[in-house]
């Protein structure tokens, strides 16, 4: 293998596809990054097992071939050269690496036994917007579950049908739901991303208006943009029914200004992460609600106006779960449903669909 190409491109495509090595592997092969040279492309390849992720750039290839080289080493030695070209070739048991004044070698592994690159059918794919499929991501991973318990929960349930694609997670306090309408059509499937996969996916392709191509399979989902091919395996098991547990009814509504609520809440926070449970209290009393929290350093007391509709109201959250919704979502104003101080509050847009949060309150000595 002989090739010649820009520093600068190939640290690019080596970022995107490192995200997918894991450190260490018990398989020694996955530690790798797989460079192939054919024709005028410059493939490279990584995977977990699980990830895969494949980017292609142009190059000039003076001779064909692949190689395995240590993705760690390989990514930091790279990100240390000049802006410069440079030239990656083969010698011996070697790839040799020249960039401006510097050469460095390093031993590569042969690339037969990599794994090849997971299949997918092109014709069964759908398009989005680079920008559409990461605000869905960044505005639910966030209520995917970290604990083991219950596998299924640690994934994002991407529902696609009749048009219209929706992207879910809850982990026992919480429920995130985002949907997007799709121009075009795509077959029915429901299949759990794991988190870990969607955040990369998320972090890779750009927020813009640049077009996603997404197929869904029953063991897998894949998303093409542009230079970078980005495949998953998915969760096998049943998710929860989560329309079920969503309110069908409130005796509390109220809409106010999200910036409002989440400077206040940032500030009773501040005091509410003193204490073990992150306690804030919401008293809705006519046009006011009231934030307090309180810890063994001191007090915090705020108000936000608000519109409401129904019931006074005094109920108490985990600050990071209310947070987490706050800071994701984009809208001015948000609504958000109550029925009782120990039932789920619900928070969703003024006009559409397009998101909706539920989250569940704490239980106190006061609020009963």
């Amino acid at each position: 293998m002989r090739i010649i190409c820009d520093k600068s491109e190939l640290q690019k495509c080596v970022n995107f596809v490192v995200k997918a090595i894991p450190i260490k592997s018990p398989v020694y092969l996955l530690e790798g990054i797989r460079i192939q040279a054919m024709d005028d492309n410059v493939t490279l390849y990584g995977s977990d097992g699980t990830l895969s992720i494949k980017c292609i750039m142009k190059a000039n290839i003076l001779e064909k071939g692949e190689v395995i080289l240590t993705a760690r080493i390989f990514s930091e030695l790279l990100a240390k050269f000049d802006e410069c070209e440079i030239a990656l070739y083969t010698d011996g048991n070697n790839v040799v690496m020249e960039c401006g004044p510097s050469r460095t070698t390093l031993c590569f592994i042969s690339a037969e036994q990599y794994p090849a690159f997971p299949e997918y059918n092109t014709e069964n794919m759908t398009m989005l917007f680079a920008k559409q499929f990461v605000s869905m991501v960044n505005q639910t991973v966030f209520a995917t579950s970290v604990s083991e318990d219950k596998p299924i929960l640690t994934g994002i349930l991407l529902e696609c049908n009749k048009g219209l694609i929706r992207m879910v997670a809850l982990d026992g306090y919480r429920l995130a739901i985002r949907q997007e309408n799709l121009s075009g059509e795509i077959n029915s499937k429901d299949v759990v991303v794991p988190a870990k996969s969607m955040r990369e996916v998320a972090h890779i392709i750009p927020d813009d208006d640049t077009v996603v191509n997404i197929y869904v399979s029953d063991n897998m989902i894949g998303v093409i943009c542009e230079n970078v091919e980005i495949v998953t395996r998915v969760l096998q098991g049943d998710y929860v029914k989560y329309m079920s547990i969503l309110p069908t009814e409130y005796a509390t509504r109220l809409i106010t200004s999200r910036q409002a609520f989440l400077n206040s809440l940032e500030r009773a926070s501040v005091l509410a992460r003193q204490s073990k449970t992150n306690l804030v209290n919401l008293k809705v009393d006519k046009d006011i609600m009231t934030i307090t929290s309180d810890s063994e350093v001191g007090k915090v007391r705020e108000e936000v106006s608000i519109k409401i509709t129904g019931k006074n109201l005094d109920i108490a959250f985990n600050a990071r779960y209310l947070l987490d919704v706050l800071k994701e979502v984009d809208d001015d104003e948000i609504v958000m449903d109550f029925n009782t101080s120990i039932s789920p509050c619900v928070i969703h847009p003024l006009k559409g669909d397009g998101y909706l949060y539920l989250v569940l309150p704490v239980k106190t000595n006061t609020i009963n």
